[in-house]
This record gives C-alpha cells, sequence and structure tokens, in this order.
C-alpha cells in the first residue's frame, strides 16, 4: 500500500496519461480509502476472524499488484488504488486485534511495536523496489510483480501459523497431565 501512495501520482500520470491535478486528486482519494479500510475490514475481522481477514488482505492486494501495469484508464488505476489502500488500512485496523488473538492482550503493546517496525521497513523497501526498477527498466511492471509475489507469500502466514500462547497452555496442559499420571502410579504410555 506504501507503495502506492508513495508513487501514486508518478504512476497514474505514465500508467494513464493523466495530467498533474488529476493525478494529484488521486491521493486525497486513496487516503480517503486507507482511513475506511481500518474501519471496514477491523469490523469483518470481528465478524470472520483476523487470520482469514489477513489472507484475504494479502490476496487482494497481490492481485491489485499485478493487475496495476495493465491499468491503462484513469478510472481504471484510481479503482484499483483504492481497493489496494482499502487493505492496507485494513491491515492497520486488524493488527492490533491479531496480536491481541495471538499473543494475549497484555503483550500487544510490545508485539505491535515490533510489528509496526517491520512495516516501517516494507514502507521503506515497497517504494525502493518500485522506483529503483522503474528507473531501470522505464516502466512499473517489474517492481508491481515483485511485490504481488511477495503479497501472496504473505497471504499464506497467517493460515499456517498459530498463536504461541496456545500452543504453550497446550504444552502446559500436557506436563500437569504427566506429573499427576506420575504421583498417581499411572502409567504414561
Amino acid at each position: 500500500g506504501i507503495s502506492i501512495i508513495a508513487e501514486a501520482v508518478p504512476m497514474a500520470q505514465e500508467l494513464t496519461g493523466a495530467d498533474t491535478a488529476r493525478a494529484t486528486a488521486l491521493v486525497g482519494t486513496i487516503a480517503l480509502c486507507n482511513g475506511a479500510g481500518r474501519l471496514v475490514w477491523s469490523a469483518l475481522s470481528d465478524r470472520v476472524g483476523r487470520r482469514p481477514v489477513f489472507a484475504a488482505l494479502f490476496v487482494i492486494q497481490a492481485a491489485v499488484f499485478a493487475l496495476l501495469p495493465f491499468a491503462r484508464g484513469y478510472h481504471q488505476f484510481l479503482a484499483l488504488a483504492c481497493v489496494c489502500l482499502l487493505c492496507y488500512g485494513g491491515g492497520f485496523g486488524t493488527m492490533p486485534a491479531l496480536v491481541a488473538d495471538y499473543f494475549g492482550a497484555r503483550h500487544v503493546g510490545r508485539i505491535y511495536g515490533l510489528m509496526l517496525t517491520a512495516w516501517s521497513a516494507g514502507a521503506v523497501l515497497g517504494p525502493l523496489i518500485v522506483s529503483h526498477l522503474r528507473d531501470a527498466t522505464g516502466e512499473y511492471t517489474r517492481g508491481l510483480q515483485i511485490i504481488a509475489v511477495l503479497m501472496l507469500g504473505a497471504a499464506i502466514l497467517p493460515i499456517v501459523l498459530h498463536a504461541p500462547h496456545r500452543a504453550a497452555a497446550a504444552s502446559r496442559r500436557f506436563a500437569r497431565a504427566r506429573r499427576a499420571a506420575r504421583l498417581t502410579g499411572d502409567s504414561w504410555a
């Protein structure tokens, strides 16, 4: 999402031929989508769960990044950028609740801070990838495709990762059951 924010004006101008005023107006529109995404996706995550929402956010953004180089009309580009920023904002709106689900509410501050540090690294690398590859090739396609692949890879994470506090709780229950079996003389197979 930050790759779109950072490159929105030149991307809109180069891909769609938009003039400066129109490309600049696009930035305001996608900023509204960013804010709306925080509300929409966090409300949806309360209904269907954080993990499916995060997987959907990444898959949708992967599709958007794959399609962006082929958007030739201004309205096509605007629609794709809006969808991407709805998802970008949705990640911010849903992340604290996801952290609480995974690690427990008392750890949200520390872990969310680490996540924002990683997010910040992505905020630097994403636009650099897009702009560097654009400078090297003269077009946005390769940089946007790389980000699309990274987003697809990220979509797997919320599906396969499990909350560590649940695994730790299961391990503690197992250890208690084993101790109880030893104390009562039951065999532990």
